[in-house]
């Protein structure tokens, strides 16, 4: 490596020049709409002290580009991005591959804040890990994310830091156990704000767990009745026939469903379906691949709703099985009082069991916990059993709450028997889990009924986990894992953990952002214990000039705060 390409700081090798990036045509001193940009900077501390950007705003479209490595052995890589905030131009991702990598990493970084730190009145560098990998005759590949989910990609430096015999070995260890992979993702499957027009770029967003923690990848294949995959039985998303393409002030909501439509026109065109993609490549990995199923059918909300995608035509077209109030007011909900509800979402379990190599089913009952309320099926049987008048108790009565849970109860072992009969005419048992969310009632029945292979319990805060679902979870062989929804890593380190429980179930774990090079170890307890104590340091370098502008600054009073202030 010579020394224009690469620069040694202590053990590592800082490469600060991105201009030795391939092709030569990719490149413009000047603002493209189809190049990167390069663009000369000098720090005033840290390392690197100086080097040349490659910087792309969020609508310009420029090409991969390759970056020779000519060096030999293991290496730890991390990234070093610019990110500035007088652009005006958002949150940032760069996508990096080594050229045998099956696809793209994103590395994302949200919106900086003014104010947040001693140095923000300047521009920064940082930086994030990448991989650690045999970099010996490999190149790395640098993309930025384009179309109606673009954001800028300004990429300054890459480091590369050696990694000893012992390191090595200890790394290829870990890496082949299976102990530690007790983590299971969610990834909501809508879309929405995430370009993903190729297969690709669908693996892009499993990708992140290889060599982690993760032992199983829950995609979802519905929201209510609506499926994003082509389906016989559900409301295939891309068949809507009344969808119109409409953005409102911007609003993030509206601009991310847009972008899930366009995704889901595109991947339809191709004949492309997500979830055959995400399977083949989870399991090649060797992780399990679970289909989620959101049981809310919601039906008709104005307005937003209008031009959602998440209205049930079965709601529309049937009124009659929506939710009661107890003074018979109808709420715009599916209720699984009735059994038409039920058979419903049990053919959209049955035919995606059928159509994709699934491990197992995954319902969730998180999402949106009610199902049943005052429905005429609900009163008629709250009578015949108690004698009494539903309509005068409240929503949480014990007795209301078991006759709403036999409904669930009765569901569930509806969708035992289904994935029995699809596991069973494979060749293999699929497993059957779920999540819950407030009132235990109904997952007690199903875990004492033995009808689920696991249950997970959403933990919010410090309300920690249901200690009879524990109980009952232990006692009848079923798995039972704490659920994080997000928040601090100490809220995670202190609530993941309680007794009795055999893995940790992340939801969204798609949008984790910077907390994912820690939960990706959270099967190693120690270490990640000490990772949510004291995270570890990002490099922070202040720059000092780009292009010549000078970009000093003391509590944002000079250099680029000035005009970055009064311009904007």
């Amino acid at each position: 490596m010579s020394k224009s390409e690469g620069k040694k700081s202590g053990s590592d090798i800082i490469i600060s020049d991105m201009s030795h990036c391939k092709p030569a045509s990719a490149f413009s001193k000047r603002e493209s709409w189809n190049r990167w940009q390069l663009l000369a900077y000098r720090t005033y501390d840290g390392e690197p002290q100086s080097g040349v950007l490659l910087g792309a705003p969020s609508f310009v479209t420029a090409p991969e580009v390759t970056m020779p490595l000519n060096i030999a052995g293991w290496h730890a890589v991390s990234i070093g991005f610019w990110i500035p905030k007088h652009d005006y131009d958002g949150a940032m991702t760069i996508k990096v591959k080594l050229d045998n990598d099956p696809c793209f990493s994103r590395i994302f970084e949200p919106e900086p804040v003014f104010g947040n730190q001693p140095k923000d009145g300047a521009s920064l560098l940082k930086e994030a890990p990448f991989k650690t990998a045999d970099l010996t005759g490999r190149r790395l590949i640098f993309a930025k994310l384009d179309g109606s989910a673009a954001q800028k990609a300004y990429l300054a430096y890459v480091r590369l830091t050696p990694l000893d015999e012992g390191a090595v070995r200890a790394l290829q260890a870990d890496r082949v156990q299976t102990d530690t992979r007790i983590v299971e993702i969610t990834n909501d499957g809508s879309m929405h704000g995430c370009k993903a027009w190729t297969k690709d770029q669908i693996l892009e967003m499993v990708e992140p767990c290889r060599d982690s923690d993760v032992g199983k990848v829950t995609w979802a294949c519905c929201y209510g009745d609506t499926t994003n995959y082509p389906s016989k039985v559900g409301s295939y998303i891309c068949g809507q026939k009344n969808h119109k393409r409409i953005v409102l002030d911007n609003n993030p909501y509206y601009m991310g469903h847009e972008t899930a439509m366009d995704t889901f026109r595109h991947l339809d065109a191709k004949g492309i379906i997500p979830q055959a993609v995400v399977a083949e490549h989870v399991h090649k990995m060797g992780l399990k691949f679970d289909a989620m199923f959101r049981l809310g059918m919601v039906g008709y909300i104005p307005p937003r709703r209008l031009i959602g995608h998440l209205n049930s035509g079965f709601i529309r077209a049937h009124p009659q099985f929506r939710l009661c109030m107890a003074d018979g007011t109808p709420v715009e909900k599916a209720s699984y009082a009735y059994p038409e509800v039920r058979a419903r979402m049990l053919a959209i379990i049955r035919e995606s069991a059928e159509l994709f190599d699934i491990d197992g089913a995954s319902l969730a009952f998180n999402r949106g916990p009610l199902f049943a309320a005052w429905e005429q099926p609900v009163l008629d049987d709250f009578r015949k059993e108690f004698k009494a008048d539903a309509r005068k108790l409240p929503l949480d009565d014990p007795r209301l709450c078991r006759i709403r849970s036999r409904y669930l109860t009765e569901f569930v072992r509806d969708a035992r028997r289904v994935l029995d009969e699809v596991g069973a005419a494979k060749g293999k048992r699929l497993e059957l889990s779920a999540w819950y969310y407030g009132d235990p009632t109904s997952a007690l029945e199903s875990i004492r009924e033995g009808l689920l292979d696991s249950v997970v319990c959403s933990v919010n805060g410090d309300t920690g986990m249901d200690p009879d679902i524990i109980a009952a979870a232990n006692a009848q062989g079923c798995r039972c894992i704490p659920g994080f929804h997000g928040g601090p890593l100490s809220v995670a380190a202190k609530r993941v953990y309680p007794k009795g429980a055999d893995g940790i179930a992340l939801w969204d774990a798609d949008i984790w952002g910077a907390n994912w090079p820690a939960l990706r170890r959270m099967g190693h307890r120690e270490e990640f214990f000490a990772l949510a104590k004291t995270p570890p340091e990002r490099p922070i370098i202040g720059l000092k000039d780009v292009e010549g502008c000078n970009l000093e600054a003391e509590h944002g009073r000079f250099g680029l705060a000035q005009p970055a202030y009064s311009g904007g």
